[in-house]
């Protein structure tokens, strides 16, 4: 009767083992149900074999047979064991970290991230394959991955598939891109706080409002030629945003829930109730990123005074722009201050007719002044445009390095010069409490078609949108530390270690081996 069981348990083992692996071919999202069967067809054969074990090691051992068939089926059978335990256990994977600080799990915030999430998640990291941090992605990505199915990652050589890199405009190493429906989305730095912040971004239903001001002669987000805007805008659509234009003559006031307030290039002034509304909007915790041009007719310094902000006068001439191949008056930048904008940002810039930026030092206690982005010490401020020459004048012109775009935020909640009591920040504020903040850079043209896909140009003008369009319900995560640990031994130890790997180990080894030799040689 056991025999027979046996005997039926075997071969329903068998076709539940091929079966299963034919099913999975098919669909693999039938995984689970895959799995139980090839649990269910290891258990049958694992049945078997202990029932025929003596059998089939009595039928083995004959001479006719030691040589025959019956050796490859018990071959077959343990073969069979193995790849079953194999396909399981590649795909239910059981991780443990016993490093001292944690360094290989994710933080509790990502793991509640992962368990909240609801949407499948693609992520594409283009990394070299000869890179440093291809390993430390893979480790990161293969976490996420493990918390929660939903996020898929693939690992790409940008090299080896330009294709693939240009279809999803990859400028730099290091670059992941993040797709959930229709929405997509890139960050440039790969970390656990980045990538979770990107997933809460990229998952949520309502998208952050970006709004460019219209009606004074700025570049249009509709232009798809080399003065518009078209790019920036597909740009921003691609990272999740809700991008659209604004008129402050018609509307009156920015909108509620605009997350930044974009005025690219205005060559006309601007009315009083303009003004108004643009005081107004930043007093309500506002951002707005103004790009202003050289003697562009705008008539914003009384606006810009009011936060400490003063455009230099003339162009800014750099000769390291000539020597690059472009004109004197495009400015190279490759010095970046410290800021969440510039972090790990190492591509030059190049920003065609600029002028400087400058803050007044007196209105320090009022505001945070940000230099973000500077030329470099060979540049300096051409004042007299009408000469012909754009030699240095030591008495007229302004030495470099000069700022080319600098974040000024308010301190004062209450937008009173004095600071009053209520706005001394509470002991558990959160650093990245919302404040009103103005980004100025002192030209508009490196944003625009013709310049946008310029080294880091894009880049940089992205940079500054995202970080102004901070989130709510973003987490902060505290960067691992890593602790280095030598092993010390004595000489003794040392001596007993060499003798252990180089002697005893090997000779082990070799002697199992000989021992074995002989009893067969015996048989």
């Amino acid at each position: 009767m056991l025999n027979t069981l046996s005997k039926g348990a075997g071969w329903l083992g068998f076709l539940t083992a091929i079966g299963a692996a034919i099913a999975y071919q098919v669909n693999p999202e039938w995984k689970a149900y895959v799995s139980l069967a090839e649990l269910a067809a290891l258990g049958l054969l694992v049945f078997f074999f202990i029932v025929h074990f003596e059998a089939l090691k009595s039928f083995s051992s004959r001479r006719s047979t030691k040589l025959g068939l019956n050796s490859v089926l018990m071959v077959l059978i343990f073969i069979a064991i193995l790849g079953i335990l194999n396909f399981i256990l590649s795909r239910h994977h059981l991780r443990y970290d016993f490093s001292e600080t944690s360094s290989f799990s994710l933080a509790p915030q990502t793991l509640q991230v992962l368990k909240d999430l609801k949407r499948d998640v693609k992520l594409t990291a283009f990394v070299s394959d000869q890179g440093p941090t291809r390993s430390r992605t893979k480790d990161l990505l293969s976490g996420y991955s493990y918390h929660n199915p939903r996020i898929t990652f693939t690992l790409v050589d940008p090299d080896k598939k330009p294709s693939l890199a240009k279809q999803y405009g990859i400028t730099q190493y290091d670059t992941l891109v993040l797709e959930s429906g229709k929405q997509e989305s890139q960050i440039k730095t790969i970390d656990e706080q980045a990538l979770t912040n990107a997933i809460i971004r990229i998952v949520q239903e309502e998208r952050r409002k970006i709004l460019f001001l219209e009606n004074h002669g700025e570049h249009r987000l509709s232009d798809p030629e080399k003065a518009g805007f078209s790019r920036v805008k597909d740009s921003l659509e691609k990272q999740g945003f809700d991008v659209g234009s604004l008129s402050l003559l018609e509307e009156g006031k920015v909108p509620d829930k605009t997350a930044v307030l974009v005025i690219p290039g205005p060559e006309k002034g601007f009315l009083p109730q303009e003004k108004t509304a643009l005081s107004g909007y930043l007093a309500s915790n506002g951002k707005v990123l103004l790009l202003l041009d050289p003697d562009a007719q705008a008539n914003l310094d009384d606006f810009l005074s009011q936060w400490g902000v003063k455009m230099g006068k003339g162009l800014i001439v750099d000769p390291v722009s000539r020597l690059l191949g472009g004109d004197y008056t495009v400015p190279v930048v490759t010095n970046y201050p410290a800021h969440d904008i510039t972090k790990n940002f190492n591509l030059a810039t190049f920003f065609p007719v600029a002028e400087s930026v400058n803050f007044e030092s007196g209105r320090g206690p009022e505001y945070d002044y940000k230099p973000i982005a500077q030329t470099s010490d060979n540049s300096w401020s051409k004042t007299r445009l009408t000469e012909t020459r754009l030699n240095f004048d030591p008495a007229e012109d302004v030495k470099g390095p000069l700022t080319l775009a600098a974040v000024i935020t308010r301190k004062t909640l209450s937008g009173s010069p004095e600071p009053h009591a209520h706005d001394a920040p509470e002991k558990n504020e959160p650093p990245d409490v919302p404040r009103p903040t103005l980004v100025v850079y002192g030209d508009s043209d490196f944003a625009a078609n013709g310049s946008f896909n310029f080294s880091g140009n894009g880049d940089l003008f992205l940079n500054t949108v995202t970080w102004m369009a901070q989130e709510k319900g973003l987490i902060s995560i505290r960067a691992k530390e890593s602790h280095f640990t030598p092993l010390f031994l004595s000489r003794s130890q040392g001596t007993v270690l060499m003798y252990v790997s180089l002697l005893l180990l090997p000779g082990a080894v070799f002697i199992t081996g000989m021992a074995i030799w002989r009893r067969r040689r015996l048989l």
